[in-house]
């Protein structure tokens, strides 16, 4: 055993000093056995990663688009079976309900994983302790409202950027033309 962690601990170290060595694409993540998981449960530095991401109402997020992919299910099988009546639809959607929120645990876990990579335990207490902090969670009330704003201020200064700096590249380059050598 203490031969395998000598062996590892130089590895460990590139990943804790490399981080972008450590970030993992996503069919890696999602690839990851029961067991692989179940080891990620076990991390305490996941765990905290997985903490800062339930105060940052991450997880609600989540759950609000589980309905999104729950219609999904349900649709592609109202496809494939048309015939049933609404009380086995009512019931087949509490079965799929139950396995997306399962799976959205799962997805929670791997979103931790990603934090805790880039992350270190000192930092997530940090984020922790301003998320958890009365501007925190003003931030995160108002997260949404000042990015849809930020987009529209964005899309607007676009719109009213480019005639006028068309307009200046054009006059500059005619001015170029009008000048004889």
């Amino acid at each position: 055993m203490l031969k395998v962690l000598r062996l590892g601990a130089p590895f460990l170290f590139l990943l804790s000093a490399c981080p972008s060595f450590a970030q993992t694409s996503p069919e890696a993540l999602l690839a990851q056995s029961p067991e692989q998981l179940a080891q990620l449960r076990g991390d305490p530095h996941v765990a905290k990663a997985m903490r800062f991401l339930q105060i940052s109402d991450t997880g609600a997020d989540v759950l609000t688009k589980t309905g999104t992919v729950v219609d999904k299910v349900i649709l592609a099988e109202q496809h494939e079976f048309p015939g049933q009546n609404a009380l086995f639809w009512r019931n087949f959607r509490v079965l799929v309900q139950g396995e997306i929120k399962t799976e959205a645990d799962n997805f929670m876990l791997l979103s931790a994983e990603l934090y805790a990579q880039r992350f270190t335990d000192a930092e997530l207490d940090q984020l922790i302790g301003f998320y958890s902090s009365g501007i925190g969670a003003k931030y995160f009330q108002e997260r949404q409202s000042l990015d849809s704003q930020e987009l529209a201020l964005a899309n607007a200064w676009s719109d009213q950027i480019v005639p006028e700096v068309l307009e200046k590249v054009r006059a500059r380059m005619n001015a170029g033309k009008d000048r004889k050598p």
